[in-house]
């Protein structure tokens, strides 16, 4: 698995090494279920056997597996044949009732489970639950072929988008062969031999998408990143605009007679439309359009970062390929990564900023319920993200038990598991395992950080800090969609730091790996470092979701890079640098 931070998938070979490391019959089990089912860890820790069934078909039996996701809902999941096996004889010699657990442990061991197996091999550590899945999409799609609407049903994404990062891109061969076949008049196949100029175009393109990578490496500011896009991909296609979240034009390369602006109906058709195959791009091919480009269909790309959508690219041409749809649905994420990208880079380094103060009465917000049903005062110390997409809230509770506040934040949807940090009498420190929505992923998402989050009395007054350039409306529009009950009180702005204190947070910004700047921040903000400790290394790595010598090593590594810094760069390395 190439990549620091696990952006390749795991191959076949590597996923059988992984399930052998497995000591225990649990821990190959959950493997097998997260790799080959593709089961997060809390859907593990809640099939039964009375989920298990058969389905018989023209192709013989097949083993599927009911997925319960809360409220009677659910999804089918398929099983391997030897993986169902291996279920039934773990229930029977378990002794298992129809409705007890699999795995009767909460979805934070899952994770430690796997974290166990990963650190027994010598090239596969720090593999995650979410590793297994993307090795179950990418297995499924690559190796076995399978239609990416099946994919994306039985492993419960809520997109077909989402599963676009599991395929590689198309090769100089593959664009080739996806034209090789097909006449330039109709589309259809024929026997005849590619045309030239059909060979030439995929060249064309791919060396246009080469060319645009590189250029948003220089890009600065949302305005070059628009500029930039139309330019490059201007010599491929008729016409191309850079329009914002709300359809409005950031940036275009269009004919004159055009007015610079996406036609009227076409971001609307497109709006309309379902994600159209795995790439997630929409092609509008009846538009009423006049003049130039008259007659054209236009393909309409998210511009995504994550689960965040920050604007559309579209395009105009006489007509789209798939290689087309598949390149265009890259350049979206290309783009989208880049806006957030420069947003955090702007929010880091400016002197300046802006602060967005909200207030949510909304009880889709977790501490907003749960101040509302014990009447206590919920203050958050700080967030960090961890593996699967999870973040560890680190919350102070004042006026309520510590088994009450427990009790209640688990019974919630969003979050994982809880646990107490420290008790001062007065109030207490909590650790929150989130891995559903919350007011902290919607700010971050957006280039933000969250400054400060109080609840008291189901009122939730938050204070994210953005850059100065932030697209304000954007922004509470984003958190208004997740939580309705929420609304912008104020926008200010405000001083950065700056000088050593500036410079020690882009150490952590740029040479920081992501998990070392997360067991850092996760280590600090539970304790680790006070005296005596608030946390252990065992109950931090439990939470990360990591073993305990792989959170000293990210730990100690994060921890050098950070006094070189605080002390002008000292080389530890170097003997004689010393002051």
């Amino acid at each position: 698995m190439g990549g620091e931070n696990g952006d390749e998938c795991l191959t076949a070979s590597e996923y059988e090494r992984l399930r052998r490391a497995a000591e225990t019959y649990r821990e190959d089990l959950v493997v097998a279920l997260a790799g080959r089912v593709g089961l997060g860890p809390s859907e593990l820790t809640r099939i039964r056997p009375v989920d298990l069934r058969e389905r018989e078909s023209d192709g013989g039996t097949l083993q599927l597996l009911w997925v319960p996701e809360g409220d009677g809902d659910g999804r089918e999941a398929y099983v391997p044949p030897d993986v169902a096996h291996d279920l039934r004889k773990y229930a029977n010699g378990n002794d298992l009732d129809e409705r007890d657990p699999f795995v009767d442990v909460t979805p934070r061991r899952v994770q430690m489970l796997v974290s166990d197996v990963s650190d027994r091999t010598d090239d596969l550590r720090d593999v995650t639950c979410r590793e297994l899945r993307k090795h179950f999409a990418w297995r499924l799609l690559v190796e076995e072929d399978v239609d990416p609407r099946v994919v994306q049903a039985v492993g419960g994404w809520k997109s077909l988008e989402s599963l676009a990062p599991y395929l590689d891109a198309p090769t100089t061969d593959d664009i080739v062969d996806a034209f090789a076949n097909r006449s330039p008049e109709t589309g259809r196949g024929q026997d005849d031999r590619p045309r030239r100029d059909t060979v030439s175009r995929s060249d064309d393109l791919l060396e246009c998408v080469s060319e645009l990578g590189a250029a948003l490496a220089d890009a600065s500011t949302d305005e070059d990143v628009g500029r930039t896009v139309c330019e490059r991909l201007s010599d491929a296609y008729r016409a191309v605009w850079v329009c914002g979240e709300r359809g409005v034009t950031r940036a275009s390369d269009a004919p004159e007679r055009t007015g610079g602006d996406v036609p009227g109906d076409v971001l609307d058709a497109a709006g309309a439309l379902d994600e159209d195959g795995l790439s997630g791009v929409a092609v509008v091919e009846d538009a009423s359009v006049d003049g130039p480009l008259s007659g054209c269909s236009f393909a309409v790309a998210p511009l995504r970062s994550n689960e965040t959508v920050h604007g559309v690219l579209c395009v105009a041409l006489d007509s789209f390929s798939s290689a087309d749809r598949t390149l265009l649905a890259d350049v979206g994420r290309r783009v989208g990564e880049t806006i957030t990208a420069i947003a955090r880079k702007r929010l880091l380094l400016a002197d300046t900023g802006v602060a967005l103060s909200l207030r949510s009465t909304d009880g889709g917000v977790f501490l907003v319920a749960a101040s509302t049903d014990l009447g206590c005062r919920f203050e958050l110390e700080g967030v960090v993200p961890v593996a699967d997409q999870s973040l560890l809230y680190f919350v102070t509770a004042s006026g309520a038990a510590v088994g009450d506040v427990l009790d209640k934040v688990t019974d919630a949807d969003a979050v994982d598991d809880a646990r107490l940090v420290r008790d001062y009498d007065d109030d207490a420190l909590f650790e929150f395992v989130v891995s559903g929505e919350s007011l902290a992923t919607v700010l971050v998402e957006r280039g933000g950080t969250v400054r400060e989050l109080s609840v008291e009395e189901g009122v939730a007054d938050v204070t994210g800090a953005f850059s100065r350039h932030v697209d304000v409306r954007g922004v509470v529009e984003a958190v208004e969609a997740t939580f309705p009950g929420t609304s912008l009180r104020s926008k200010r702005e405000v001083e950065e730091p700056v000088g050593n204190a500036a410079s020690v947070q882009r150490t952590v910004q740029d040479d920081l790996t992501e998990r070392q700047r997360s067991v850092l921040r996760a280590a600090y903000l539970s304790g680790y470092f006070e005296w005596p400790r608030g946390s252990t290394a065992e109950e931090l790595a439990a939470s990360m979701a990591i073993s305990s010598p792989t959170l000293h090593n990210h730990l100690r590594k994060a921890q050098q890079k950070v006094f070189d810094a605080v002390f002008d760069g000292v080389d530890h390395r170097t003997p004689n640098a010393r002051h």
